[in-house]
């Protein structure tokens, strides 16, 4: 076991990585469960009006889209809820190494419990990256982390936007990034759940395909219009990355947001 420059004990199976877009590092896994994009545009597509203070991360995994949070909203509290005791012990390291963020928590907590362990309508923004696949679709990885983070094997999708709706008042916002074969799927919960879908973004994994995610903001009680914003491209045709990525990785998640309806 080796540890980082302020005694934090870093396991064999993990690496210390810098969080493009941020000035920030965060212990990861190295097996397969570390962050991706999906994550970082999740965060990049979250708007902070100035009255969103408490905010929740459904599955929080290491922690980073709770720290991505915070580095974008300083005044917020985030917690994260997390049900593998292994990588909600791996968020707790990822406070200890970054002193800095004030006022980031997290709890070992399974989202269908969540009814039983937090107040209802204490939190302005929910924010989520779920796992992506049904329990019986596609191969489960044989490492239990890495299978349970992609598969729904304890919570599925509706679990995810019912804990939501449980947490947030009315106008509150669960912002999400799931896979763009299941968006029918999980327009149908958020409506069952009082929600309205706000905004919507389709990503693009190359230029020339077809839309693999897509990025969902979904108020509560909301009745009005959705705003479809211009779809993100993940990689141009040459491979290189695309124009908003390009501008994550250069100016930062803290720019000035060119989509905004707040």
């Amino acid at each position: 076991m080796a540890f980082d420059k302020n005694n934090i004990p870093i396991d064999t199976d993990e690496r210390i990585d810098t969080i493009p877009g941020t000035d920030f590092s965060l212990i990861q896994k190295i097996d397969g469960t570390a962050f991706s994009i999906d994550t970082l545009l999740l965060a990049d597509f979250v708007d902070f009006p100035t009255n969103l203070l408490n905010i929740a991360d459904l599955g929080s995994g290491s922690g980073i889209l709770a720290f991505l949070m915070k580095y974008r909203n300083e005044k917020s509290a985030v917690t994260g809820f997390e049900i593998q005791k292994e990588f909600y012990e791996l968020a707790c390291r990822n406070i200890q190494m970054n002193p800095q963020f004030s006022s980031v928590y997290f709890e070992n907590t399974d989202v269908r419990d969540i009814p039983s362990r937090v107040l209802p309508e204490s939190f302005d923004l929910v924010v989520s990256n779920p796992p992506y696949f049904p329990a019986n679709s596609g191969r489960i990885p044989e490492k239990p982390g890495r299978a349970i983070a992609r598969h729904e094997l304890n919570g599925k999708l509706k679990d995810f936007v019912e804990a939501a709706a449980y947490m947030l008042p009315y106008g509150g916002r669960f912002c999400v990034v799931i896979p763009s074969i299941r968006f029918y799927e999980i327009d149908k919960y958020l409506k069952a759940a009082d929600f309205g879908i706000k905004r919507l973004r389709f990503v693009i994994p190359k230029e020339g395909e077809k839309s693999h995610l897509v990025l969902i903001e979904a108020d509560k009680f909301y009745s009005g219009k959705h705003e479809s914003m211009p779809d993100i491209t993940i990689h141009h045709a040459d491979g290189s990355y695309g124009e908003e990525l390009k501008e994550i990785f250069s100016v930062g998640l803290k720019r000035v947001k060119r989509f905004s309806n707040v």
